[in-house]
């Protein structure tokens, strides 16, 4: 964790076609992709064993939403890398959780312009959990009810309401 800064442009990207398949192309983030070619997110929603979720405020410097509060984790997956190892990556790197790839419940895949997004539940197990935030991506956590998880996803735009309601039937 020796690069704490956010929207990494010099990483690496393998290239996907719309079928979710490498084309054996890599792309460099901050580059226009080729029409018809995809990079691979990968995003998780987390859960407490109560049923709470865990938002998080991203850093006020993202290029993307800025300091919003959301209930996704995760980013773009490294060449090289499946959407489960880097969520995992992802996980770790943000928030300071150690989860393994098997704990990952699969939610969807979903399509937008240029890249593709496979979404994924986590449940954390009843132990008290310490968080260690990468302040360059996330600002702040607290966790909420599962109506306040979506009312604060219809206040700040984001249409995931219904990822949140599949994940949380897929965990309970």
């Amino acid at each position: 964790m020796s690069d704490h800064r956010a929207d990494k442009l010099g990483e690496y990207w393998d290239v996907y076609n719309a079928q979710k398949e490498r084309t054996g192309r890599t792309h460099q983030r901050g580059q226009q992709l080729q029409p018809g070619d995809y990079h691979l997110v990968t995003n998780g929603l987390i859960f407490n064993s109560k049923g709470d979720v865990l938002l998080q405020q991203r850093a006020f410097d993202k290029l993307s939403h800025p300091g919003i509060w959301t209930a996704d984790t995760g980013g773009s997956v490294l060449v090289g890398e499946t959407s489960q190892q880097a969520l995992v990556r992802e996980l770790f790197e943000e928030l300071g959780l150690t989860v393994s790839a098997d704990e990952l419940v699969f939610i969807e895949t979903l399509r937008y312009t240029d890249w593709i997004e496979d979404w994924y539940a986590i449940k954390l197990p009843d132990q008290p959990v310490t968080f260690q935030l990468q302040t360059a991506e996330v600002v702040a956590v607290r966790w909420v009810s599962f109506a306040e998880a979506l009312a604060n996803n219809t206040a700040n735009g984001f249409d995931d309401n219904d990822l949140l309601h599949t994940a949380k039937a897929r965990l309970f």
